[in-house]
């Protein structure tokens, strides 16, 4: 059974060819410049994980979409809403999530097997649409251990990035740049650490009773002391 990747509340598993033959592309309203469309995103970070895992095994991408937005084509406009035929109405998604394995790629852990991931989300409310083509937002994560929501969420043992780019070339650019800055030795032995660490109940309840002052210490003391950082979660 797959272990699952994403938190799936209020969202839909999709497929390629059903974001690429059923679904329109929006576009900036000021110079009807293309947005970069959800396939054009996954197929780009494709692209990258065969180029740079060549010889790996490299699975379909799994999808995964929210926040529709519905239309319909000018033929329509005067027809009420019960009387619309599906020919009659057009539909985007405005976020979409999405993991692809590397199955051939792994490591167990304290007896998990963990395979590493490669993802990415975007959600077009992010970007102003009702301007002229600007830079997109998109984030990109590889890792053993990821999580996924619709929401921006991503929670990753590896690199998280909040990419801006204006087209294909500099997504993908920036994507084998990603992977070539990627350490997974270095994240497989921080996890394999953590299993040989040991907190007493004691301990954990002050752990979590001083990261909960931490916010009340005066700014010059909050400086001297290191940050905590549970999860590479944004």
């Amino acid at each position: 059974e797959k272990r699952p990747l994403f938190i799936e509340a209020n969202t839909i598993e999709a497929s390629l060819e059903h974001l690429r033959n059923d679904c329109i592309i929006p576009v900036f309203a000021k110079d009807n410049e293309a947005t970069l469309s959800h396939v054009a995103f996954i197929e780009t970070v494709q692209d990258a994980t065969r180029t740079f895992f060549q010889g790996e095994q490299i699975e379909l991408p799994d999808i995964r979409v929210s926040h529709v937005i519905k239309g319909r084509i000018p033929e329509a406009i005067h027809k009420p809403a019960n009387q619309l035929l599906e020919s009659d109405k057009t539909i985007y998604y405005e976020r979409c999530a999405f993991v692809i394995q590397v199955p051939t790629i792994y490591e167990t852990v304290n007896g998990n097997r963990l395979t590493l991931t490669i993802g990415g989300v975007r959600a077009y409310n992010h970007t102003n649409l009702y301007s002229k083509k600007t830079a997109e937002r998109f984030k990109v994560f590889i890792g053993f251990t990821c999580k996924v929501c619709t929401n921006l969420c991503v929670s990753t043992d590896g690199y998280l990035s909040c990419l801006e780019v204006t087209n294909t070339n500099e997504l993908y650019r920036a994507i084998l740049e990603l992977f070539n800055r990627y350490d997974p030795a270095k994240h497989i032995h921080l996890m394999q650490t953590l299993g040989n660490s040991y907190l007493t109940e004691h301990q954990f309840c002050q752990l979590l009773g001083r990261m909960r002052l931490y916010q009340s210490l005066p700014q010059s003391l909050q400086k001297a002391i290191p940050r905590m950082l549970l999860t590479d979660s944004q």
